[in-house]
């Protein structure tokens, strides 16, 4: 799960220094499509107790800071 949303950050990162529009779109798909694989591989998890449910009020896993990914602070 991690390493999808590791990749679709690259990927996010890579479209958004791509010289191209049409290239940054397909690199945003493709960063899309990984952070959709991590959510239901995530949702999958949860299901049989393996895995936290999805934080209320949306479907992020994790937020992207620096280099690195984190789970979101609770309040």
């Amino acid at each position: 799960m991690i390493l999808l949303m590791e990749t679709a950050a690259v990927l996010e990162s890579r479209a958004a220094r791509a010289g191209s529009p049409a290239q940054a779109l397909v690199l945003r798909r493709r960063a899309e499509q990984r952070l959709r694989e991590a959510e239901s591989l995530r949702s999958r998890l949860a299901a049989i107790g393996a895995a936290l449910p999805a934080a209320e009020g949306g479907s992020k896993v994790a937020q992207r800071v620096g280099s690195f990914t984190v789970a979101p602070s609770a309040p």
